[in-house]
């Protein structure tokens, strides 16, 4: 349950988003996936809600009440720690599965909770060259209101590295993604949050485009995120300046920062022929995407766990 929210309280978002979920018509996009082979960056040490809250009449930005430990989703347009929903069971509307049939499950399960006693769990087991663990929301309360601007924060724990099978490259991962259609219809843009290099652990950012325009750009941070232990991990994503933003644990990750383009050592992308470099946002984000995506096969199973989270039209900072 969200600090401070009784069970009525509970239960009256709760179906007030479940209403919103039926009235709105979902939109599916198609994800796309490409192996980055950058060479790694230095490697450096590693430097909280079932309860689903929706603000459609939310109060103006003068009257909006600060955020504070107790109350990190007063400002915001969504929040969940899926409390209201039981274990064993898919996260509940407006979530949406979007596991396919790569082999990934994506399930509600008490075994780490950073808030109450649930969080959603998401498993990639090993064995296939690709596997796609994803939730996505693509509709309201998130969508349309986060389209051209979006502040993001989760709770994010994984159980232990990635193993990169001997003789094939680092396994490249992602955690979360934004997504939109282009302003012509031809292509999806594509926002990415993961890791690869160092010891499977080495975040990183990625700029993909479905076909037929190529990009896939990357650009890699010197920073690992920790394993089997609770991460706050924070996004930024801006239309007008198409630029990305990310914190951990409440310290931006600096080298990970995007407008227009990356180009810090060690950046790139597989092509630059359709969009010369650029990291072209969508005109509109419409789904977001949380999980685990890989995009080889490895020798160990990926368990990641995701809770406390928080979407907002403002940044809410990391609290404990």
């Amino acid at each position: 349950m969200h600090p401070g929210a009784t069970p009525d309280d509970r239960s009256m978002r709760r179906a007030g988003v479940r209403e919103l979920a039926t009235a709105a018509a979902a939109l599916v996009l198609a994800a796309s996936f490409a192996r980055c082979a950058s060479p790694p960056p230095p490697a450096a040490p590693a430097p909280t809600i079932g309860a689903v809250v929706s603000m459609p009449g939310a109060p103006a930005a003068d009257e909006t009440p600060a955020p504070t430990p107790a109350n990190p989703c007063a400002p915001a347009l969504f929040c969940d720690d899926f409390e209201d929903d039981p274990p064993g069971a898919r996260p509940g509307a407006p979530w949406r599965d979007e596991t396919g049939s790569s082999g990934a499950s994506v399930r509600v399960d008490t075994q780490h909770a950073h808030s109450g006693t649930n969080a959603v769990h998401v498993l990639a087991p090993k064995g296939a060259s690709y596997r796609r663990g994803y939730f996505a929301v693509h509709q309201p309360p998130v969508f349309p209101a986060a389209a051209d601007e979006m502040y993001g924060r989760v709770m994010v724990w994984l159980d232990a590295a990635p193993l990169t099978r001997p003789g094939e490259s680092p396994v490249h991962w992602t955690l979360f993604q934004g997504e939109g259609r282009s302003a012509d219809d031809r292509f999806n843009s594509i926002y990415r949050f993961g890791g690869q290099h160092q010891q499977g652990l080495g975040l990183m950012t990625n700029f993909e485009t479905t076909p037929p325009v190529r990009s896939d750009c990357w650009l890699h941070s010197a920073t690992r995120l920790p394993v089997a232990e609770w991460a706050c991990v924070e996004w930024h994503f801006t239309v007008a300046s198409n630029e990305l933003q990310f914190w951990l644990n409440g310290t931006e990750l600096a080298d990970l920062h995007v407008r227009e383009r990356a180009t810090a050592p060690g950046a790139g992308c597989l092509s630059t022929q359709d969009l010369g470099g650029k990291w072209l946002a969508p005109p509109k984000f419409q789904s977001l995407y949380l999980g685990w995506e890989r995009y080889s096969d490895t020798e160990n199973d990926q368990n990641v766990w995701f809770d406390y989270l928080v979407i907002s039209k403002t940044r809410v900072v990391c609290t404990e």
